[in-house]
């Protein structure tokens, strides 16, 4: 029976086969949790209403995602040992930092590794993501491509791919969502599912074995560690913050040096950067606190109306609005 054939004569609906969908959200917190055993938290850099989508498909071996973003974003998340997964990014990535490493041209993302990933994105980022169980992508590898492989996938990083390998990942991305955006009942077809979990299996060994990659890259965006100590005195300073000067003091560095890692990293400042981190841990404290008052003064907020007016410039709601959210209050 050809193909066409096998096709008209399927009748369970996309609906009824539930592997193939898409997922909207206007909050990054949910947005996080779209992307299934991927243990993802999402922090806000870039002010203004988030707006995302993720769709999906689920084979036997292969899942297959496309996720958008709106506002630049602080990534964090691990997947288990038994996970490879590729990230291609689909739109324009000349700023960025993955696993402190710069992005780029012709980059796939390798999110894979026992220690997990990070990842500060642009804003209107799309990527796609090829996940495959290492077993089973093992079975058709030799002895020395499995250890090759094994490498390749002991940490996340930035690995820089010939331009033709990154152009057929995107190709095969591209062209796979559109057909099942128009043709959604192939996702239960097997000839189509067969097809293309070849094809991934191909394009992921291609690219993680390809003898032409850069080796791992390792080297750090030295601005890297400025927001990761950043990060962590802004968490042991919860009810105190911290000011810019105490921040050079600590780092030992020039307002003017701080504002250069702060720019060209994310493309903002130290002190939006400072607010955006308190603001975003308030916001996530509103999931389990009393109050809108008590996530504010936790975190140093004791002006209300002006925690208010930045909360809302910064996610587009009111504190107020956030917490009745979660809280499903009227």
């Amino acid at each position: 029976m050809s193909f066409n054939q096998n096709l008209q004569n399927m009748s369970t609906s996309i609906d009824e086969a539930i592997i193939f969908h898409q997922k909207h959200s206007q909050d990054f917190d949910e947005q996080a949790t779209f992307l299934n055993k991927w243990n993802q938290d999402y922090t806000q850099i870039s002010a203004g209403n988030f707006e995302g989508f993720v769709s999906e498909v689920h084979f036997d071996e292969l899942s297959l995602y496309w996720e958008y973003t709106s506002q630049s974003l602080y990534q964090q998340g691990h997947l288990d040992d038994e996970t490879i997964a590729i990230g291609v990014p689909l739109s324009s990535l000349d700023n960025g930092l993955f696993c402190g490493a710069a992005c780029g041209h012709n980059a796939i993302h390798v999110y894979s590794g026992k220690q997990g990933f990070e990842f500060i994105s642009p804003q209107h980022l799309m990527m796609g993501l090829i996940v495959m169980n290492r077993n089973k992508l093992f079975r058709l590898l030799s002895a020395d491509d499995q250890y090759f492989l094994n490498l390749q996938c002991k940490q996340a990083h930035i690995a820089r791919i010939p331009y033709s390998a990154y152009i057929n990942l995107v190709q095969f991305l591209k062209s796979t969502f559109q057909t099942l955006k128009t043709q959604p009942v192939l996702a239960s077809n097997r000839l189509f599912i067969d097809e293309i979990t070849a094809n991934a299996t191909q394009l992921v060994c291609e690219s993680l074995l390809n003898k032409e990659q850069t080796p791992l890259d390792s080297v750090r965006h030295k601005s890297w560690e400025v927001l990761a100590v950043t990060r962590e005195m802004i968490s042991k300073r919860q009810d105190n913050p911290i000011s810019v000067a105490e921040l050079c003091e600590s780092l030992d560095m020039s307002r003017r040096s701080l504002q250069y890692h702060f720019e060209q990293a994310l493309h903002t400042s130290p002190v939006a950067f400072l607010r955006a981190e308190r603001l975003n841990a308030a916001r996530h404290m509103l999931k389990t606190a009393n109050s809108v008052t008590e996530a504010a003064t936790h975190w140093g907020f004791w002006h209300f109306g002006h925690f208010s007016q930045e909360y809302k410039k910064m996610f587009g709601e009111l504190p107020s609005e956030t917490f009745r959210r979660l809280h499903r209050l009227n």
